[in-house]
């Protein structure tokens, strides 16, 4: 899902050496690359740009790069919006499943609750701060970011617009931690940092439980459990202690537990594929 910022031509050589305004230099590129970012990812933006222009946008950019964005493609700037938005949507390179495939029950549930179709959904979410965690935004200064299904959690836990008081949170949580514990057992996991909700790595292999006590007896969300390594996923149902034993072979932290408790243990990880 990467973008080219070549619409903007700002003259600024990012292969030429020091000089006494290199600082200068490369603090306006900064500033040209945070506009162009929320040119791509936030439509009301985008919108507001393209109706009163780069000289009439509210707050004002700054006065040396209204001429850079004077320059502007504007049918090539909505086409690319658009794109992000339908990679985001309906999943692709970087983004895996997208939100239809990652979060049927989720977003199901916002159109019925609120009237919010997908499309509406994703544009909140693309313009939102937890969205620029994720990996494959362009030029973002938390390193390798986290994955596109964990981003949506998180901006489903900080209270969107259509949910301020969170209630959809347990649901994108479950249906996060089953996209993210398949892209684990792809490989996928080299590509992007895991800090979801209840989860961690014990011994190689993602971890997570949660009992979803807090959601409505309609979603059906029963306790579950979710463990993730190179090749195998194993999602389900099971109580909190069984969990716990397990993380703790896993993990290694088994020591006084049954020999006999840890050999059926062990069993069930290997015939898991996950020891």
């Amino acid at each position: 899902m990467q973008h080219e910022a070549t619409a903007v031509d700002d003259g600024y050589d990012v292969d030429g050496g020091p000089g006494p305004d290199d600082a200068a230099e490369a603090g306006r590129h900064g500033r040209i690359l945070r506009v162009l970012d929320r040119l791509l990812y936030d439509q009301r933006f985008r919108s507001a740009f393209a109706a009163d222009g780069p000289g009439g946008m509210r707050p004002p950019l700054d006065a040396d790069l209204v001429e850079v964005f004077a320059r502007v493609d504007l049918t090539e700037l909505r086409l690319v919006g658009r794109n992000i938005r339908s990679a985001v949507v309906s999943g692709g390179t970087g983004t895996g499943e997208g939100l239809k495939g990652a979060f049927p029950r989720t977003l199901g549930t916002i159109r019925e609750r609120h009237g919010h179709g997908t499309n509406v959904v994703a544009e909140l979410f693309l313009a939102s701060p937890q969205f620029q965690r994720f990996r494959d935004v362009p030029h973002s200064p938390r390193g390798r970011g986290l994955s596109l299904p964990e981003c949506f959690h998180r901006f489903m836990a900080a209270g969107p617009p259509f949910d301020p008081e969170c209630a959809l949170e347990p649901l994108a949580h479950h249906e996060a931690a089953c996209a993210v514990a398949r892209a684990i057992a792809t490989g996928a996991e080299a590509t992007f940092d895991v800090a979801l909700r209840d989860a961690a790595f014990h011994g190689g292999t993602f971890c997570a439980f949660r009992d979803y006590s807090e959601a409505p007896a309609a979603w059906e969300l029963r306790p579950t459990m979710f463990l993730a390594g190179a090749g195998r996923c194993v999602i389900g149902p099971v109580g909190r202690p069984l969990f716990d034993a397990l993380a703790s072979v896993l993990a290694g932290h088994d020591a006084g537990t049954a020999p006999d408790v840890r050999a059926e243990l062990l069993q069930r990880l290997r015939a898991w594929g996950l020891r």
